[in-house]
């Protein structure tokens, strides 16, 4: 199963950075927890975000989530925004997830900007991590 949303995560994020210039990325971060005697692994979505003085790329968390079936959610509803569709709400379960995400991280609300004639994909706040 781990397999299969891995291969939708990557269709999903190819498909927004093909139709849109994203630049999203994907990657997965591992540690050993003495607390849950395990390792605990984490996904994480990221933007590359162009600084536009020094010309360098910044990579900017815009999602993270223990469950991979919640980045493939949050992939669908991004490329539903996009598209301009109505973003279904099919799932009370994630709706609930999404909504503590976005009150825990504020303001984390998905910003679409058109910037030279290209859709760009990035957090309120992605703006002020690029200062730093």
């Amino acid at each position: 199963m781990a397999n299969s949303n891995r291969v939708m995560v990557n269709k999903l994020k190819d498909a927004i950075n093909q139709n849109f210039d994203a630049k999203i990325l994907f990657n997965i971060k591992q540690w050993y927890s003495e607390k849950h005697k395990r390792v605990v692994t984490v996904y994480v979505l990221k933007q590359a975000i162009k600084d536009e003085e020094s010309g360098k790329y910044k990579n900017v968390e815009i999602f993270s989530a223990y469950s991979m079936i919640q980045i493939v959610l949050f992939l669908r509803d991004l490329w539903y925004e996009l598209n301009g569709w109505e973003v279904p709400d099919d799932n009370k379960k994630w709706t609930k997830v999404k909504e503590q995400y976005y009150k825990k991280h504020e303001p984390t609300d998905m910003d679409v900007t058109i910037k030279d004639n290209k859709k760009h994909i990035i957090r309120e706040d992605a703006y002020d991590e690029l200062k730093k």
